[in-house]
C-alpha cells in the first residue's frame, strides 16, 4: 500500500507572499517620499537655489529603481497568491522558478544601488553645507543659514526615503533567499512508487 501523501507546507509560500507585498509597499512609499521632496532657498536676497527630483540625478535613479521593483513585485504577487490559495505553484514554464530566482537577485541589486545613490548624494553634501555655514559664520564673511536650514530639511527627507528604499531592498533580498529554498525543496521531492514485493514461486 502506498504511503499517505502529506499536504505541502504553506509556510514558505506565505512568507514569500508577505515579503513581496512588503517590498511593494516600501518601494511605493520611498518613490513618493523622494519624488515630492524639494527645496527652494534665497541667498543674499537675490540668489535662488532649488533642488528636486528633476535636478538631482541620484534621486531620479533611486525612484527609477523603485518603479522597476514595484513592477516586478506586481508581476510576482499573483503567482504567490495562486501558490498560497491552491497549495501548489503555478506551472507556466519549467524555467519560471529560475527566472524568479535570477529576477529577484537583479531587482534586489538595483534597489541596493538606488538606496546607496540617494544616501551618497545626501549625506556628504549635507556635511559640506553645514561646515561651510559654520566657517562663514566664524569669519563673518557671509550668511547661508537659510540655505543650510532648507538643505538640511531636504537631505533629511531624502535620507528617510533612502532608508525606506533600503527596507524594500531587504525584503526583496529575502525573496531571493526564499526563491532558492523553493527550488531546493522541489528538487528534494521525489515521487516514487513503493517497491513491489516479489513472492517466491513455490511449486
Amino acid at each position: 500500500m502506498a504511503p499517505p501523501t502529506s499536504s505541502p507546507s504553506l509556510a514558505l509560500p506565505i512568507t514569500n507572499l508577505v515579503f513581496r507585498i512588503l517590498t511593494f509597499i516600501f518601494l511605493i512609499a520611498s518613490a513618493i517620499i523622494v519624488g515630492i521632496n524639494s527645496m527652494k532657498a534665497i541667498v543674499d536676497d537675490e540668489i535662488i537655489i532649488t533642488a528636486n527630483i528633476k535636478i538631482v540625478n541620484a534621486h531620479k535613479y533611486g525612484v527609477a529603481t523603485c518603479v522597476l521593483g514595484m513592477a516586478y513585485a506586481l508581476f510576482q504577487i499573483p503567482f504567490s497568491i495562486y501558490h498560497v490559495s491552491s497549495r501548489k505553484p503555478m506551472v507556466v514554464s519549467d524555467g519560471l522558478p529560475l527566472f524568479t530566482m535570477f529576477g529577484d537577485q537583479v531587482i534586489s541589486y538595483l534597489l541596493a544601488t538606488g538606496a546607496a545613490a540617494i544616501y551618497g548624494v545626501s549625506v556628504d553634501p549635507k556635511k559640506f553645507v553645514d561646515g561651510l555655514d559654520d566657517l562663514l559664520e566664524q569669519y563673518g564673511s557671509g550668511d547661508i543659514s537659510t540655505l543650510r536650514s532648507k538643505y538640511d530639511h531636504f537631505t533629511n527627507i531624502a535620507i528617510i526615503g533612502a532608508s525606506v528604499l533600503l527596507l524594500g531592498f531587504l525584503c526583496a533580498a529575502t525573496c531571493t533567499i526564499l526563491s532558492v529554498f523553493s527550488i531546493i525543496s522541489k528538487k528534494k521531492i521525489v515521487t516514487t512508487e513503493p517497491p513491489k514485493v516479489l513472492e517466491p514461486n513455490i511449486e
